[in-house]
């Protein structure tokens, strides 16, 4: 069983966070730590790889390998996510809202605040909460059947997340309502249940500097570029529905700022055109339901 492109492209991405945290230590207490969880993910893909070669027709094992780049993935973004400072030593906040604030006037996050109404905030904030569902897509294609496009879609779409975490290092951004804590006070939306909730988990599991660019906006839209042409059209209804308002809902909900949406459509487009030309063979068009 030869590697696949996912697999090729993780363990690249994992040489290349080793080389930069090895040239980083004077700014990572804990790059021990951080060395050997990338150790650890990439032996876990190759065991996993020679595994399956000996055991071809084992059900469990082809899963599992199948859904390895996906379990690695929480390690993956923390790690990222504790090195964004190593490039610049701080947070690039000031020149983004300096600049934004000079396009648009005044700071979008802000501006948006005039139209906020709890319903639309819940509604907007529920388009946003729907992207932990991509993480499910690949398990049920594999499900349905269709392996070979759940390759191709887990290919484009950790092509465009890893690409992001390295963008964090690049441009690191504490994110509009951390570096504007008063502006972010007065004009905070109000929602529902899902915007508590959606609350909850950005204060417990989203670390400052994940920001740029904005690995939702680059998610939801490779989902909806990699998808499009399988599934019905009320799907693909539902699919240009939850973009849409996803990337409205960033900068709505203070996340991120346009900029970052900006980037992470960008990047989308890029590992979309990638995943055409270097992700597994495509299957017939069958339509999902």
């Amino acid at each position: 069983m030869e590697i696949r492109p996912v697999e090729v492209l993780m363990l690249g991405y994992f040489g290349l966070m080793g080389i930069i945290v090895s040239v980083s230590r004077e700014r990572l207490t804990d790059w021990p730590a951080l060395l050997a969880g990338y150790a650890v993910a990439a032996l876990l893909l190759i065991v996993l790889q020679r595994v399956e070669r000996r055991l071809p027709g084992n059900g469990t094992v082809s899963f599992v390998r199948f859904a390895a780049p996906l379990l690695v993935l929480p390690f993956v973004y923390t790690a990222a996510a504790r090195t964004v400072l190593v490039l610049h030593g701080r947070f690039l906040d000031d020149a983004v809202k300096a600049w934004e604030t000079a396009l648009f006037g005044t700071l979008p996050n802000a501006a948006i605040g005039a139209v906020s109404t709890p319903l639309l905030t819940e509604l907007l904030t529920f388009c946003y909460f729907s992207f932990y569902s991509c993480f499910l897509i690949p398990v049920f294609l594999y499900v349905r059947g269709r392996r070979a496009l759940g390759e191709r879609y887990m290919f484009a779409t950790l092509t465009a997340l890893l690409s992001c975490y390295l963008g964090f290092i690049v441009v690191p951004l504490a994110g509009p309502a951390l570096a504007s804590p008063e502006l972010f006070a007065s004009h905070q939306p109000s929602g529902y249940v899902i915007t508590a909730l959606q609350s909850k988990i950005m204060a417990t599991f989203d670390p400052p500097g994940a920001c740029f660019p904005s690995p939702h906006v680059a998610g939801a839209w490779i989902t909806l570029l990699c998808l499009r042409r399988f599934v019905s059209r009320k799907v693909r209804l539902v699919l240009w529905t939850l973009t849409v308002g996803l990337t409205v809902a960033v900068v709505y909900d203070w996340y991120h700022y346009v900029s970052d949406v900006i980037a992470g459509l960008l990047v989308a487009l890029v590992a979309h055109a990638i995943n055409e030309r270097y992700g597994a063979r495509p299957e017939p068009q069958r339509i999902l339901a």
